[in-house]
């Protein structure tokens, strides 16, 4: 037999086997019978118990559903599971969880400890991991959930937007269930989880996620607002996108610099025998907004705006790092982390009480600032009072 007509002979035999993957679902269901999960909200409910709120797109078809609107259900129960299979008897079908897009935490289920509430989630088959998980900034997470506006859509899908758009803005983290469980058990590093807030809106109330939420392993601690949040991703290295603002309205400067790219670089070193870390941050800008007359249109203006966004970057997070050693004693940074990959030898002697370790570990911080570009208006715009 020849090479080619061996070839043909396996590719045959190759199409023929998959045949058998075309035969179907090995644990297919009607989409009909079932009620698509949008998301999850969970608080304590009475007794000890939790307290389960699910927001379900009406009808069928997952996503594309979504024009339809959306309905919840709320039941109590001892476990995840068993309130789960209770919910048939309420949606009158099982629930389809692919789709879900978000868990809201309560603050009080997050302070309890959030391990053995998602343990469910993460374990089941039928859930999927890459679902965002967030802390709710009011007294329920079922209020946020129920904060729906005027529209019915599901609000999950709406958070969905909101964090897939976060890098516009860099003021909350973002945390799929997998991630969290994975910090989880992951020594060096402290979770950290954004905060969804109910708002109003033209008088209809909707979701808004700002700040973050600070855990030592799953309990959480406290809360971090937005503006320091955002110097927190950069001490992370999650910076994508956003705005470093110089000054502000009657508060000069008054510039908008929109970042393009970010990178934050945590070096551990060892000095006089002591671990310390260095971090660098390097950040390309563009010039978006100018409320006074700056020069920002010659070298020498462009250098001094770069020079004063540096000096508040560092500031920044130098005040997220005091935070974070002095009020919680939580690296929410990952400096262990680095630690444990660069320096085993010194990771196994702080290991054992890195919370203390962290809270004296001596960090310096640079920043550099670069203005690649600005708007397409070349100079300022004067008044005439500013022209005489």
């Amino acid at each position: 037999m020849t090479k080619r007509a061996r070839v043909k002979r396996l590719a045959a035999m190759l199409c023929s086997l998959t045949v058998f993957t075309l035969s179907g679902c090995w644990n297919y269901r009607e989409v009909d019978k079932m009620t698509t999960v949008a998301g999850i909200a969970i608080d304590k409910g009475e007794d000890g118990q939790i307290k389960l709120t699910v927001e379900m797109v009406d009808g069928s078809g997952g996503q594309d559903a979504m024009s339809v609107g959306s309905s919840r259900i709320s039941l109590s129960g001892k476990t995840m599971f068993d309130i789960v299979r209770r919910m048939i008897t309420e949606s009158g079908n099982r629930l389809y969880w692919a789709h879900a897009k978000s868990i809201i935490l309560s603050e009080e289920i997050a302070r309890d400890g959030a391990a053995k509430i998602i343990d469910w989630y993460v374990r089941d088959s039928e859930t999927r991991a890459d679902i965002h998980i967030l802390v709710s900034g009011e007294e329920t997470a079922e209020e946020v959930l129920s904060s729906d506006g005027n529209s019915g859509e599901p609000l999950s899908y709406k958070i969905d937007d909101i964090l897939k758009n976060e890098n516009s803005v860099s003021n909350s983290p973002v945390i799929e269930i997998f991630d969290f469980a994975d910090t989880i058990n992951t020594p060096g590093i402290s979770s950290l989880l954004p905060m969804v807030y109910s708002s109003e809106n033209k008088e209809a109330k909707t979701a808004s996620i700002r700040g973050s939420a600070v855990f030592d392993i799953d309990r959480m601690l406290g809360r971090i607002d937005a503006p320091k949040t955002k110097f927190v991703l950069f001490l992370r290295d999650e910076i994508k996108g956003g705005i470093l603002t110089l000054g502000g309205y009657n508060q000069p400067p008054g510039i908008s610099l929109e970042i393009f790219k970010n990178k934050t670089k945590v070096e551990p070193v060892l000095v006089d025998g002591q671990v310390e870390i260095r971090v660098k941050t390097h950040t390309v800008t563009a010039v978006d907004e100018v409320q006074e007359n700056v020069d920002y249109y010659t070298a020498k203006g462009r250098a001094e705006i770069e020079r004063m966004a540096e000096d508040m970057l560092v500031k920044g997070m130098e005040n997220a790092i005091e935070i974070a050693q002095k009020r919680y004693k939580q690296d929410i940074f990952g400096f262990g982390d680095r630690i444990h990959k660069k320096m085993p030898k010194a990771w196994k002697s702080l290991e054992p009480d890195w919370d203390e370790e962290f809270s004296r570990l001596k960090v310096s911080v640079q920043a550099k600032v670069e203005i690649k570009r600005t708007a397409s208006t070349k100079k300022p715009i004067k008044t005439e009072e500013e022209e005489s």
